[in-house]
């Protein structure tokens, strides 16, 4: 895709109020054409609200922010391309995002080029700073090697699970998902029956299914991305496949109930937020975007930008547009409250470890227990 057709929205928020000082641009990365375009607008809509709250409030000290929104098509080529352009051409401070794990594995180095910090909702462990030492890269919830080792513990322990099938994805995100689910199930004397693959865009799960239920698994383990979880559980429905379901955090978001309205009811998923939770920060923060989004509910990871941007505005006030100054203060001194609680970065540049286990009932997902 050619750089004069990517889709680059200016969202200003100030109206008369520059004119009393400057500007701090910063680049907000997302999928909205393609495969993880069901993301895109949660992520922007929790990014302009902080943004919207912070300028409203005064700025980074009387300077005003300024979003550049770029599309980067859930596609590491077209990240790169976007990328250089806000670090180079755009001369961002920070960039949030990309939120797909293939493309930040892709793109990060371009942000330690530029020494500019990179702050992201993709939860792969592949980019833990263990194995990843990038002092530019953060990540704004908790990666999935936190969330797949807690929902192999419920699995086996609450929901009975001996015999587990796992249905995964072609991604890195699914990927290193399915790496940890197979560290973890021999941990509990418990092996894995078969593993199927549904790749990206696929429509059909009846193969990978029926497969399942030859193997004599009792219990579904998802690791795919939120277009194949639907069509998992659907065509699991179809096939009158009574076994508990289980997924990690594709599977616990409207971008996959919304598909699978009635097939999902039953589902437990390991979320990062989850609206009806009733700490008051979440409830502070669910009540603010829906009075700003005409009603519409957040969703994990529209609420992990939020407080990135919060996170972002607290080390601008403290030591400038610098953006080795800005690393170092995330990586060290940074630690705010925000929608998840104690926000501080850990040794794998994480800032939460924040996870939730859910059942959705047809409506919401009722929480079980809340985990940190």
């Amino acid at each position: 895709m050619r750089l004069n057709r990517l889709l680059v929205v200016s969202i200003v928020l100030l109206i008369g109020v520059a004119a009393l000082g400057s500007t701090i641009k910063v680049a907000l990365v997302a999928p909205f054409t393609g495969l993880g375009s069901i993301l895109g607008d949660y992520i922007k809509m929790g990014a302009q609200l902080a943004l919207e709250e912070i300028n409203a409030a005064g700025g980074i000290n009387g300077d005003m922010l300024e979003m550049i929104v770029y599309d980067d098509a859930a596609n590491p080529s077209t990240a790169a391309n976007v990328i250089r352009r806000a670090l180079f051409q755009d001369k961002v401070v920070a960039v949030f995002g990309p939120n797909m794990s293939s493309s930040v594995i892709g793109v990060h180095q371009l942000a330690q080029q530029a020494k500019v910090p990179m702050l992201v909702g993709a939860t792969s462990p592949s980019f833990r700073y263990s194995v990843i030492p990038n002092d530019f890269l953060f990540r704004l919830r908790a990666d999935d090697k936190v969330k797949v080792i807690q929902l192999v513990k419920y699995a086996v322990e609450e929901l009975g699970i001996e015999k587990p099938g796992v249905i995964y994805g072609s991604t890195d995100y699914c990927l290193a998902a399915l790496d940890v689910a197979k560290e973890e199930f021999p941990k509990y004397g418990i092996e894995i029956v078969a593993m199927e693959q549904i790749k990206e865009g696929d429509k059909d799960a009846t193969g990978q299914l029926l497969k399942l239920k030859n193997a004599g698994f009792d219990g579904l383990i998802g690791l795919t991305h939120e277009s194949e979880a639907a069509v998992t559980v659907n065509q699991l429905r179809q096939l009158q496949i009574d076994v508990p379901i289980i997924g990690f955090s594709a599977w616990g978001v409207p971008a996959f109930t919304d598909l699978a309205p009635e097939a999902a009811i039953g589902v437990y998923s390991v979320q990062g937020f989850n609206p009806i939770d009733p700490d008051p920060a979440v409830q502070a923060f669910v009540e603010a975007y829906k009075a700003r989004w005409d009603g519409k509910e957040p969703s994990d990871p529209g609420q992990a930008y939020y407080d990135g941007m919060y996170l972002l505005a607290d080390a601008l006030k403290n030591v400038g547009t610098d953006g080795t100054k800005l690393a170092e203060y995330l990586a060290n001194e940074a630690n705010i409250v925000g929608v998840q609680g104690e926000l501080k970065c850990d040794e794998h540049h994480n800032f939460t470890n924040v996870c939730l286990i859910s059942q959705f009932d047809g409506k919401d997902w009722q929480i079980i227990t809340k985990l940190y």
